[in-house]
C-alpha cells in the first residue's frame, strides 16, 4: 500500500510539472463554456491526461490508478481518431497479501466526426494486452468492438459506452476472454464550473460463474473544471458508487479524478 501511494503521488506530480512546462494557459485556445461541454465527452476531439484513482472497499481494498493519455488524431476534414490509453497500476489482496503491478492495458482507437454537435457517435476497435501477473488481469491478447454515443442539450450530458473483448492469441493454458465493458455518461452543468456526474463502469466476465459475472456500481459525484489559474485546465471531480454486484462481494467504490487538458 506504501508502494502504491508513492507511485501515486509520483505520477501526480510528475505529469502537473511537465504539463506546466509544455504549456501555458496562454497556449490553450479553447473557451470555458467549450470546455465544460468537452470534459463530459469520453470521445472529444481534446488531448489530455486523467489520473483516475478508484478505492473498492472490503474486508482487504483493492487500489486501482488509471493513467489514461487522450490523443486525438484528425485524418481528413470531416473525421479525427481519438486515442486513448488506459494503463492500469493496481493493489489488490490476494490469498497471501497483496499483490503489486500493472493490470491489462488498454488502447481504445475511436472514429468520430471532427465537427462540434450536440450529437457525437464513434466507432472503433479497442484492444486489451495480456497482464504480466494472472492475479491483476486476463493473460490473453483480446480485440473487441467499441461504440460510443453522446447527446448533449441544455447543460445535461446523457451517453453510452459499449465494448465486448474476444480473445485471439495467447497460450492455451490460459482462460480464453470473452469480457463485456460498458459505462454510462449522465452530468449536469451547475453554476461557477461545477458539475454533477454519475459515471458508473458496468462489466461482465461471461467466461465467469453466473453468480460471478457483473460487476455493478450505482453512485454519483460532482466535480468542476478549474480554469482560472497560472498554467492549464485541470478538470477535478470525485465520486462514491455502491456495488449492487460484484464478484467478490466488495461494498463501495470511491472514485477520485484529475484530468490535465492540455489542446
Amino acid at each position: 500500500m506504501k508502494k502504491f501511494t508513492l507511485v501515486l503521488c509520483y505520477t501526480i506530480f510528475s505529469i502537473s510539472g511537465f504539463t506546466q512546462e509544455k504549456f501555458g494557459n496562454e497556449d490553450f485556445i479553447q473557451d470555458g463554456t467549450d470546455l465544460e461541454d468537452k470534459i463530459q465527452n469520453p470521445i472529444a476531439n481534446m488531448a489530455s491526461i486523467p489520473l483516475e484513482y478508484n478505492l473498492s472497499v472490503f474486508d482487504k481494498n483493492t487500489n486501482v490508478l488509471n493513467i489514461q493519455p487522450i490523443i486525438p488524431v484528425k485524418i481528413s476534414e470531416k473525421w479525427v481518431l481519438i486515442t486513448q490509453t488506459t494503463l492500469p497500476i493496481m493493489n489488490k489482496p490476494t490469498s497471501t497479501g497483496y499483490e503489486n503491478g500493472l493490470g491489462n492495458i488498454t488502447f481504445l482507437t475511436t472514429i468520430t466526426s471532427s465537427d462540434p454537435s450536440n450529437f457525437t457517435w464513434g466507432v472503433g476497435p479497442v484492444f486489451m494486452f495480456p497482464s504480466v501477473n494472472e492475479s491483476l488481469g486476463f493473460n490473453k491478447l483480446s480485440i473487441g468492438p467499441s461504440v460510443t454515443a453522446i447527446k448533449q442539450a441544455k447543460g445535461f450530458t446523457f451517453g453510452l459506452m459499449l465494448q465486448n473483448f474476444f480473445s485471439v492469441a495467447g497460450s492455451s493454458s490460459n482462460d480464453d476472454v470473452n469480457y463485456l465493458y460498458s459505462q454510462i455518461f449522465l452530468s449536469k452543468k451547475l453554476k461557477k464550473d461545477w458539475y454533477i456526474y454519475s459515471s458508473p463502469i458496468i462489466t461482465a466476465n461471461w467466461k465467469a460463474k453466473t453468480e460471478q459475472q457483473w460487476t455493478i456500481p450505482l453512485g454519483a459525484g460532482a466535480g468542476k473544471l478549474i480554469t482560472h489559474n497560472k498554467y492549464l485546465p485541470i478538470n477535478l471531480k470525485a465520486g462514491i458508487f455502491k456495488y449492487v454486484a460484484h464478484p467478490t462481494d466488495a461494498d463501495w467504490l470511491i472514485q477520485a479524478q484529475a484530468t490535465f487538458i492540455l489542446k
